[in-house]
């Protein structure tokens, strides 16, 4: 009898450390793939996109449907193909902000809105040295707020909004306009209104 007292108190204890050591595990494991990370920190911040840091990044890849902007780290800094092009795209900045990028919010898609992202307004690659992909992301329009804007990663249905700032360097090297200044709400933005907002045609 006194053995069975003992033993059930033990085991029960066993069993809860047991859960907060997985719980645990499974906040800081970097379960990642292809940089990409459902992490969440211990400060409630939204959880980094990426798992990985600026000085991995070896080569960064801008595509809009029109123009493609290729920028490789060297010995000598980041240089771009076509020569010119982005002449005041700050690429190190750039790599060292968007590898700490952050999702603000995540949605799930109306199938009759495009969101900007059919085609991207801008698509985003990093690789490392050896051409391993760190991170890919497709922007989109602004959010109506004029702050957030859509987003979508490799393998995900959902859209997510991230702050604007985050790819506005990237944007403005690619369509050649001021990287301080707010971008301007595309027609697709001006239309992506709250559903219970919208008036029935």
């Amino acid at each position: 009898m006194n053995a069975a007292r003992i033993f059930w108190p033990l085991a029960l204890s066993a069993g809860v450390l047991l859960s907060v050591w997985q719980w645990h595990e499974s906040r800081h494991a970097p379960a990642s793939s292809d940089g990409h990370s459902h992490l969440h920190d211990d400060s409630g911040k939204p959880a980094r996109l990426y798992a990985w840091d600026a000085g991995q990044a070896a080569r960064i890849v801008l595509t809009t449907p029109e123009m493609a902007l290729v920028l490789t780290r060297g010995e000598q800094g980041w240089s771009a193909m076509p020569p010119g092009q982005g002449s005041g795209f700050d690429a190190a900045d750039f790599v060292s902000l968007f590898s700490q990028a952050r999702s603000d919010r995540v949605l799930t898609p109306h199938a009759d809105e495009s969101y900007g992202l059919r085609p991207p307004q801008l698509r985003i690659a990093i690789s490392d040295a050896s051409g391993g992909r760190l991170a890919q992301m497709d922007v989109g329009a602004l959010a109506p707020d004029g702050l957030g804007r859509y987003v979508q990663l490799p393998g995900e249905t959902q859209i997510r909004i991230i702050p604007n700032y985050q790819t506005r360097a990237a944007l403005a090297a690619v369509i050649q306009v001021n990287p301080n200044a707010e971008s301007p709400p595309s027609t697709v933005t001006l239309m992506l209104m709250k559903p219970a907002l919208r008036k029935d045609k």
